[in-house]
């Protein structure tokens, strides 16, 4: 069984020049990479990583301990905010 989890992917539009885009896709190339994975590379240095490391705070910690046993489990995602009282599908 794979542990890989699949995100589904979107597409991702930037208007530029095409000279712009000729000298991204150079600057992607020399870096054996696509110009998604180039422009991905800069975004994905600034991304948030969780490395697993931390400890929870006290807080957190007697939230978890007194949350134990109390779970709630769904069938889905309009059945869990039906159950927070609220409706996602609600025009502003």
């Amino acid at each position: 069984m794979s542990t890989h989890k699949h995100h589904h992917k979107v597409r991702l539009s930037v208007d530029c020049t095409e000279e712009e885009r000729m000298y991204i896709k150079m600057l992607a190339t020399k870096s054996h990479m696509t110009i998604s994975e180039y422009l991905l590379s800069f975004a994905r240095k600034e991304m948030p990583k969780c490395t697993k490391s931390h400890e929870p705070n006290g807080e957190t910690q007697m939230a978890l301990k007194e949350a134990r046993g109390e779970r709630e489990t769904f069938e889905s995602v309009d059945e869990f905010w039906n159950a927070m009282g609220m409706n996602p599908h609600v025009e502003d």
